[in-house]
C-alpha cells in the first residue's frame, strides 16, 4: 500500500485506547490522527508509528497500549457455562 496517497480514515479528539483499538481493528490500512499525539499508521490492522516518531516515548506507549487491546479483542472468548 502506498501510505502517502491513502487519506486519514477517522480523528480522535481524546485518546481513548480502548475505542480506537475497536475502529482500527475493522481496517487493514490507511491513517488515523489523535489530538495530542499526531498522526499515526495502520497496516495490517495494527497501528505503527511513522519513523520519525520511534524515539517519542508517549508515541510508542500509545501504539503499544493500542495494539495490545486489538489482540485482546481478536482473542476468542471461551464458552461460557
Amino acid at each position: 500500500m502506498n501510505i502517502k496517497n491513502s487519506i486519514t480514515l477517522r480523528s480522535f479528539k481524546k485518546y481513548h485506547p480502548r475505542q480506537i483499538a475497536k475502529f482500527v481493528k475493522g481496517f487493514f490500512n490507511g491513517r488515523i490522527f489523535i489530538v495530542g499525539l499526531g498522526r499515526l499508521r495502520v497496516v495490517e490492522g495494527k497501528v505503527v508509528a511513522y519513523q520519525h516518531q520511534k524515539t517519542e516515548k508517549n508515541i510508542l506507549i500509545a501504539v503499544s497500549e493500542i495494539n495490545q487491546i486489538i489482540n485482546e479483542l481478536s482473542q476468542p472468548r471461551p464458552a461460557a457455562v
